[in-house]
């Protein structure tokens, strides 16, 4: 019911407002439509505006409040009667709007990104292990003991709870691990899988850095 009062009333003002601008612009040539159109249009805009501006009218309406009712119409109305400048102005704010939280978002994005590049380790070549006698893919044996498996997770782990830096490359795990990287890349996308890791994209180099959940 509030809502269905709320939309007369924007109805009822636009086309009061439409009218009044008519003709208040009839020396500039304006039409009747073309008022009416944009009155309408105008009063239909007055809750985005309101919100923009963090009023609580819209509120105090549905709650019943009668003036509140008044107050509101008389803002259609208003805006309505200067239609043009009041949908000028409202576009202005919301791109300024739109503009600033985008600034926020960037100036946001840079300093996360500062944080992490300060608190992870830089790519570093990988480990080299010793030539094995084996098949060179080895590491990939799904056959791996469950002891070797779990021994592997732990070095894993303790690379990436290690107090020097929060956030880890492959490459700085698998020195601290000393470990191929490919047994570590493996059971980092199984540890990923678990819910025990995550990874993220360093800004600065382009590079994948993980850390624990």
């Amino acid at each position: 019911m509030g809502i269905g009062i709320l939309v007369g009333i924007i109805f009822a003002a636009g086309l009061l407002g439409g009218t009044a601008n008519y003709y208040m612009e009839q020396a500039n040539g304006a039409g009747f439509r073309k008022s009416v159109l944009l009155g309408l249009t105008a009063a239909a805009t007055v809750p985005l505006f309101l919100k923009t501006v963090s009023s609580n009218l819209m509120a105090e309406c549905l709650n019943g409040d009668v003036i509140s009712h008044f107050v509101f119409f008389g803002f259609c109305t208003i805006a309505a009667i200067f239609s043009s400048k009041f949908l000028q102005t409202l576009g202005d704010k919301l791109l300024q709007e739109v503009k600033e939280v985008k600034q926020k978002q960037e100036e946001l994005t840079e300093t996360t990104d500062i944080l992490v590049s300060q608190n992870s380790d830089p790519v570093e070549t990988p480990v080299a292990t010793e030539p094995d006698s084996g098949n060179e893919f080895e590491s990939f044996n799904t056959n791996k003991s469950a002891s070797t498996a779990l021994n592997d997770e732990q070095k894993v782990m303790a690379a990436l709870s290690t107090n020097r830096f929060a956030f880890r490359t492959a490459e700085g795990i698998a020195t601290d691990a000393q470990m191929d990287m490919a047994s570590v890349k493996l059971k980092l996308q199984e540890l990923e899988m678990a819910g025990k890791v995550k990874k993220m994209r360093r800004m600065r180099d382009n590079a994948w850095i993980w850390c624990l959940k």
